[in-house]
């Protein structure tokens, strides 16, 4: 990871709320979720956080890198309708070799939706696919 990545850098990212994104398209076969609302799903929810978090990292890695998720803590305090915006404002609040912790807001149209807390690690992407690689051999994937 470049050293050009500092405690307190903020990034922002928006988008809009789609009906793949809501809770009765959430993606595997979850009967009970058929008749919900069609509103951000809390899974949507926590992908949209990681993939902020992962592109305000981005243009502080090397060639060879990528990030990975390591811990997420999010609420989950209103709902958002399909076309609605989401915008999600990360900071860097703690910064530690190939770790950074991020802290998180997300709001919609309206008022906040989501706060807390997510980590990524920063990984060399050929060993990251080896282990990957390993473990499915060992399961006999």
């Amino acid at each position: 990871m470049e050293p050009t990545l500092a405690q307190g850098a903020t990034h922002s990212v928006s988008r809009q709320v789609d009906e793949a994104m809501t809770v009765p398209h959430a993606p595997g076969d979850y009967p009970l979720f058929v008749d919900m609302p069609e509103v951000l799903a809390t899974a949507a929810l926590v992908t949209f956080v990681e993939a902020a978090c992962a592109d305000a990292l981005a243009p502080h890695l090397d060639h060879d890198e990528v990030s990975v998720g390591t811990a997420i803590d999010l609420t989950h305090s209103a709902p958002t309708p399909v076309g609605g915006t989401i915008r999600a404002t990360v900071e860097v609040a703690h910064l530690e070799e190939r770790t950074v912790s991020f802290s998180v807001t997300v709001s919609d149209d309206e008022e906040v939706v989501s706060v807390g807390t997510h980590t990524r690690v920063v990984v060399r992407r050929d060993r990251f696919d080896e282990k990957v690689a390993e473990k499915a051999e060992r399961l006999g994937r």
